[in-house]
């Protein structure tokens, strides 16, 4: 585990936490964080995804306003000033620094199809870069706003996996009814809704973790990804 600078397109260089593959040459994944910053959380969820062989690269995307922001989302001061530091945020300047970390992946190896993967915020921003950039395909863990952000029409995407809790206090019944609907127009988006689940199910020691659904998720993510 180590941190890179990325070149960004506007010239900036942005901090991103680089975990390869413990087992030799991985399948280049991009992780997109929660609205935390690179917390214990983060490089846990990194470390993880290496062991199950692929090379981790999660850029820092507060580093604009803040660079090395770690968060406990269990701090209500810490939650809070993760909010205002998600409220911001430029999200397309997210998408295209998230796509300076797709190009330095692929000038590393060509010949690997470089795929993403994001929590909550990040899980937003997963579906932004299946809907704007070249990405292989992306996973989306309980993204916020997606009812508003999947067209309403079929467009030309990269797949993208949704991963949702039944009971996510930021995604009502009603937005995620629009969410399953639209993602059905689309060519590959397939939806996991998880029953009796909240937001940040998958999240090791957070106040709403479900080991059988984290795990659940977990399967399906693999099998979606070397797919």
């Amino acid at each position: 585990m180590n941190t890179i600078e990325l070149l960004t397109d506007d010239g900036l260089h942005l901090p991103a936490l680089h975990v390869p593959c413990p087992t030799g040459p991985g399948r280049p994944l991009i992780l997109i964080q929660e609205i935390f910053g690179i917390n214990g959380a983060m490089r846990q969820a990194a470390q993880a995804w290496a062991a199950e062989g692929f090379e981790v690269l999660c850029p820092d995307l507060f580093a604009r306003q803040e660079r090395g922001v770690e968060l406990d989302p269990r701090q209500p001061a810490d939650f809070q000033r993760g909010v205002t530091l998600m409220q911001g945020l430029d999200q397309e300047r997210a998408v295209a620094d998230l796509d300076a970390a797709r190009q330095w992946l692929t000038r590393q190896d060509a010949q690997r199809p470089v795929c993403a993967l994001g929590y909550c915020l990040g899980g937003r921003l997963a579906v932004m870069m299946a809907l704007t950039t070249p990405i292989a395909a992306s996973v989306s863990y309980y993204g916020v706003g997606l009812e508003g952000l999947i067209p309403d029409t079929p467009v030309k995407s990269a797949p993208c996996l949704l991963h949702i809790a039944e009971n996510d206090a930021f995604v009502p019944a009603e937005a995620r009814d629009t969410i399953v609907r639209r993602a059905g127009l689309q060519q590959d988006m397939p939806v996991h809704i998880y029953a009796g689940c909240d937001h940040a199910f998958a999240r090791p020691d957070g106040e709403h973790f479900q080991t059988e659904a984290a795990e659940l998720a977990r399967q399906r993510t693999l099998a979606f990804l070397r797919a």
